[in-house]
């Protein structure tokens, strides 16, 4: 089970994602968090920017396509990623009431979703860039939490 050299679900995830953080913004119910260390700020952004796009496109992946190894995981990734949009949307919405629990989740939630992908898609340079951008948006929410 291959996708081409563009994943058309994983496109409209990241778009889902920027749109909800769109409307977050303009609700002005979203805060602008960032480190007083730029060297945190710059790696968040790498790792936040580097997964939309390794979600979307195969770059250095083996034959520059998308595989799954089963259907079983293929309905894992759809349904995976499907529940983790919905509960990313979720904690928006719940965010006007919000605690640190909320905003940890509004961190966690993203990365989950980006590691999933690079783990059943097998696509190595989206792992690391779950990675970079977890530590590093969690470590800048937790910094401007207990401020």
């Amino acid at each position: 089970m291959n996708f081409g050299w563009i994943n058309g679900v994983n496109t409209a995830a990241v778009m889902f994602l920027i749109i909800v953080n769109v409307i977050a913004v303009r609700k002005g119910v979203a805060e602008d968090f960032c480190s007083k260390h730029s060297a945190i700020n710059v790696f968040e952004q790498i790792g936040r920017y580097g997964s939309m796009a390794f979600m979307i496109f195969p770059i250095l992946t083996q034959g520059w396509k998308f595989g799954f190894m089963s259907v079983t995981e293929m309905f894992i990734w759809l349904c995976g990623t499907v529940l983790l949009l919905v509960v990313y949307a979720l904690l928006w919405i719940k965010k006007s009431t919000s605690g640190a629990n909320i905003l940890y989740g509004l961190a966690v939630v993203p990365t989950i979703l980006f590691l999933m992908n690079g783990i059943l898609l097998r696509h190595p340079m989206l792992i690391v860039a779950s990675l970079i951008f977890g530590v590093f948006h969690i470590t800048i929410v937790k910094e401007n939490i207990h401020n």
